[in-house]
């Protein structure tokens, strides 16, 4: 791609242009830490900062696509410019993915002026994309009211959300029983909204009722996380929602320590992928060498030795 043209596409995505904001998106998932991924993020940054960024999460099978396209297409019947990004699971071997809430989700979003768009996680752990916050930053600049970031949904390990959105959903869901107290020490903490799904199937009420009292036993903090619960075939309760996610909103809007905890990950997030990049070929070629390998099979050398060596010959 041309300079010309990248400045075009770049301005595209102020303009708020679709097609710039999906050719865009594409490039920074494709050719991360890329001189075009990283001019499209110099020159658009100043743009970026006024979406709302809601991350939603939970166990997988709870329901969270059906939620999302359901609270998505509500909040653009508010007005508001919406657009969604659903992390997909990645296989291990090939890299691949099968997008499915892609297929779910884009047809019936599109036709409520939603924006949507799927990234593979390419293995990265914690629930989201290595892509994710250049994707955020670019829907942000192009005019986006609300960012909603659907996590892989591996339960305990979608941790990564917490630095990346101001509002993080828990979709929860009645049956769950222990698997409450196996999630409670992980992505139970980092809720500010709970949500019980399919309020319309027995023991959705008890369900609700759990999460409230583990809730109050939890550290008191400024923010009371609110339980809500919803019916995603009729759409009861899904009011109640947006409007404690609204709320919530405005009140992170006045701490600047979550925008100060969340620059700082971001940062530390990028200087992890630069480095990455700038050093793949060396570290390519040092795992190649089988010379390297039988020497830590025949005790030669140990692993730490072997990594300070290749890092000090980076120096």
């Amino acid at each position: 791609m041309i300079l010309l043209k990248l400045d075009e596409l770049i301005q595209g995505i102020i303009n708020g242009d679709r097609r710039s904001v999906s050719r865009a998106i594409s490039i920074v998932e494709n050719e991360q830490v890329s001189i075009n991924a990283k001019k499209i993020v110099k020159e658009i940054f100043a743009n970026t900062g006024r979406a709302h960024i809601v991350g939603i999460t939970g166990p997988p099978g709870i329901g969270k696509s059906t939620m999302i396209g359901n609270l998505s297409a509500m909040l653009s019947g508010t007005g508001r410019k919406v657009s969604v990004v659903a992390i997909d699971a990645s296989s291990p071997f090939s890299g691949g993915s099968l997008l499915g809430n892609r297929i779910r989700m884009q047809d019936s979003l599109t036709r409520h002026g939603v924006f949507m768009r799927s990234l593979a996680n390419r293995g990265l752990k914690g629930g989201l994309s290595r892509s994710i916050w250049d994707t955020v930053k670019i829907l942000d600049a192009s005019g986006s009211d609300i960012i909603i970031v659907e996590t892989v949904g591996a339960g305990q390990a979608d941790l990564d959300v917490v630095n990346l959105a101001e509002t993080i959903v828990m979709v929860l869901g009645p049956g769950l029983g222990d698997e409450i107290q196996a999630i409670k020490a992980g992505i139970m903490e980092i809720g500010n909204l709970f949500v019980i799904n399919k309020m319309d199937l027995p023991g959705a009420f008890i369900a609700q009722k759990d999460i409230e009292e583990t809730l109050a036993m939890s550290p008191k903090g400024v923010w009371k996380p609110p339980v809500v619960g919803v019916n995603s075939l009729t759409r009861e309760g899904y009011e109640d929602l947006i409007r404690e996610i609204d709320r919530h909103g405005k009140f992170v809007k006045k701490s600047s320590d979550l925008a100060f905890r969340k620059f700082r990950a971001e940062l530390e997030i990028t200087i992890d992928e630069e480095l990455r990049s700038r050093f793949y070929e060396e570290i390519r070629a040092f795992l190649s060498d089988n010379e390297k390998i039988r020497n830590l099979m025949e005790k030669k050398t140990d692993p730490y030795s072997a990594a300070e060596n290749l890092i000090n010959s980076l120096a």
